[in-house]
């Protein structure tokens, strides 16, 4: 069984201006929302044996790291899919979608799917789904935001 959430954003931004704030994600560039929490959650990531915080290359390529992720596939400017490496009971992704609506919008889908490691992976799933779901909805309305001030207009 693999658990999906899914979200879908207008952004009034072209969809080149959103494709470099998606590509410009982590490192130093942060988040877009709650930077502190995903260090936190790094370090003890850190702690426990996983990679924690590693930084970013100035371009992402197929196989980089990016802080705890692992960039599984990028297909500039439409997708950047990213596996965690963090210790975790199960596989987590990240998907980032673009897609031009036009000259000045552009579409953001946001896919994220665990697929849980046995009883401890389904009950991590169910534990973490609340603080998730707010992270990953502002994750979402960050990337907007960032691309909107950057090229476009506020929406």
């Amino acid at each position: 069984m693999t658990y999906t959430e899914r979200r879908v954003r207008t952004v009034h931004a072209p969809a080149g201006v959103l494709w470099q704030v998606v590509h410009d994600l982590g490192g130093s560039n942060g988040y877009h929302a709650f930077d502190r929490l995903w260090r936190v959650r790094a370090e003890v990531d850190r702690l426990v044996g996983g990679p924690g915080m590693r930084g970013r290359p100035d371009a992402l390529a197929d196989g980089d790291t990016l802080d705890f992720w692992r960039v599984e596939s990028v297909d500039p400017p439409h997708r950047l899919l990213l596996r965690a490496e963090m210790r975790m009971p199960g596989t987590a992704r990240l998907d980032l979608r673009v897609e031009p609506l036009g000259d000045t919008e552009s579409l953001l889908e946001q896919r994220t799917w665990f697929e849980p490691a046995g009883v401890l992976g389904h009950a991590f799933w169910w534990a973490e789904l609340p603080g998730h779901k707010l992270v990953f909805m502002r994750l979402v309305d960050g990337i907007a935001r960032a691309a909107e001030s950057a090229g476009g207009r506020p929406g």
